[in-house]
């Protein structure tokens, strides 16, 4: 089973995100909408609890059929799954929504090794999704994703 290790740090907000409008001042940026998919419910609720303290705007959801549901409900701006689920895996999930909504990122996590076979799927067809391995520190996480605001 895969574990995520809590610290005081990654409860600790960030400040938020800034960014210098048009006319040369600074603005907040809204908070990215961000769709947190694993079969694990402990793990995608305690991920979608980091994110929302640190300043996104966040929700859980529990398998692959879910989660294109739920994309088409609240179009994320990015998605942030595990690989390995049961029914439809994180691959073909992404494809899915990469289908459905091209200018949404998609991040995969995943604590197994052979996940390349998966990806192979998305490869043939064009598809290329960042691959993060489980466990990832909470606050490395949100730094990670909000490099790519």
């Amino acid at each position: 089973m895969n574990r995520v290790q809590l610290s005081a740090d990654s409860l600790h907000p960030l400040p938020p995100t800034f960014a210098v409008s048009g006319d040369g001042r600074f603005q907040e940026v809204p908070p990215r909408r961000v769709l947190v998919v694993d079969d694990e419910a402990l793990i995608a609720d305690t991920i979608v609890m980091i994110l929302n303290r640190h300043g996104f705007q966040a929700e859980a959801v529990y398998s692959g059929s879910e989660a294109i549901a739920a994309t088409q409900r609240m179009t994320p701006d990015l998605v942030l799954s595990d690989v390995l689920m049961p029914g439809m895996d994180g691959v073909e999930m992404a494809i899915a929504i990469s289908d459905l909504l091209p200018k949404t990122r998609i991040v995969l996590f995943s604590g197994q090794a052979d996940t390349s076979e998966l990806l192979g799927r998305a490869h043939r067809r064009g598809l290329y999704f960042e691959l993060l391995a489980k466990p990832i520190h909470p606050l490395r996480l949100v730094e990670r994703l909000r490099r790519a605001q």
